[in-house]
């Protein structure tokens, strides 16, 4: 589903139709739009954390128990929330909200086939959400000890496992930094395995953790190229058509606060943003604001029975994207234009490599925030940022 797993993805779960995720590869198979696009709106949803639950609670779940497509949604979106706290080190909260989720799952008493399954999945991946909680709860230094008194595959795993996660957070923050304690990590691997302790499993585990390295070294790459963006003046739009609002020239983002967002129909994590991107739409706008969403053509229709865009057999028009698009736009009460691109000019220079990918330019046209998936500490940054560069 993904071309590469760390630079786009902080947790991922694939548990069937439960999928939590924060982007997604920009350059994903056209083909694969229509199989995944409903699965991942369904799983991602608009989720703003407006759901009134208590803290480390979760709502109540006001759907159907024979309703898989409800069921999906709703533990889609608590599944997210949950992701989010282990990322930011709440592991207490993450824990109350997955034995909530549990026991609610536990309750379920479906008689439909699709929704059993649902049932079943959420199971698999609320154990897949226990090993990460159990794993955030140990040191780094543990494990490191760990390995040096007794290798073993399951140490190695929890290490590495522990490891990526860490540095897929660091290397948004600070790539050389992470680039730093990745290779510190890659030489504390070799002299494990050379340990007169390790055996031929240990050795095996810890060769495979090459490959994971390797990922993690293209996302550092792509977090250091990010990184080179902020103070660079932004560069002409190239853009081929306009939608959802009249074209606008050079001239007419002068002086204003620009939000790139590059996205695409089929993007659950781009579609909750969505909230994030009205609020600060209706905020902002009358101040300076200029939200551009930037996008491709997908050949994608509009499901008027579905209420949801739907990639065509047939070969479609430009102008009938464009009105599936202004539909799309109509379903989600967006009121930003959405441009299509000439070509990948703009997603070359922005190292566009996953969505939702967001670039804030200020009234002096540099580059000023480039941020890269969902996620409410994403958009706390965003936000912020947004805040300060319309002050200016």
């Amino acid at each position: 589903m993904f071309r590469r797993f760390f630079p786009l993805v902080l947790v991922v779960v694939v548990a069937g139709t439960v999928t939590v995720h924060f982007a997604v590869a920009e350059d994903k198979a056209a083909e694969t739009a229509e199989e995944t696009a409903e699965e991942n709106n369904d799983a991602a949803g608009e989720n703003n954390n407006e759901s009134g639950a208590a803290e480390g609670g979760i709502a109540p779940f006001e759907g159907d128990a024979n309703d898989a497509t409800a069921l999906r949604k709703y533990a889609g979106e608590i599944f997210g929330d949950i992701a989010a706290l282990v990322q930011g080190e709440k592991i207490d909260q993450a824990e109350a909200k997955l034995n909530a989720l549990e026991e609610f799952a536990g309750g379920l008493e479906p008689t439909d086939d699709a929704a059993k399954t649902t049932k079943d999945r959420i199971a698999s991946a609320v154990t897949f959400f226990r090993g990460r909680i159990e794993l955030a709860r140990i040191s780094m230094d543990d494990l490191k000890k760990k390995l040096q008194e007794k290798p073993n595959e399951e140490t190695i795993q929890q290490y590495v496992s522990k490891l990526g996660q860490h540095l897929a957070s660091l290397a948004d923050s600070d790539p050389a930094k992470a680039e730093e304690e990745l290779a510190a990590a890659k030489t504390f691997l070799d002299e494990v395995a050379e340990s007169s302790d390790s055996n031929d499993d240990v050795k095996r585990t810890i060769r495979l953790a090459g490959r994971m390295f390797d990922q993690l070294e293209e996302m550092i790459a792509d977090q250091k190229k990010l990184a080179e963006l902020i103070g660079k003046d932004a560069p002409p739009l190239n853009v081929k058509d306009w939608v959802n609002g009249e074209p606008l020239s050079e001239e007419d983002l002068k002086g204003k606060v620009v939000l790139l967002d590059f996205w695409a129909v089929w993007c659950g994590p781009c579609i909750a943003t969505f909230p994030h991107l009205r609020q600060w739409n209706e905020k902002y706008a009358e101040e300076g604001l200029v939200i551009i969403g930037l996008t491709r053509y997908y050949n994608m229709t509009w499901d008027e029975e579905a209420g949801r865009a739907k990639r065509s057999t047939d070969e479609v028009s430009a102008e009938d994207e464009q009105a599936m698009l202004k539909k799309f736009a109509e379903e989600h009460n967006l009121e930003h234009r959405f441009a299509i691109q000439e070509d990948r000019t703009l997603s070359d220079f922005y190292a566009v490599s996953g969505i939702p990918h967001v670039v804030l330019i200020d009234r002096a046209g540099k580059v000023r925030l480039v941020k890269v998936g969902a996620g409410e500490s994403n958009a706390e940054e965003i936000g912020a940022t947004i805040k300060e560069l319309i002050s200016q």
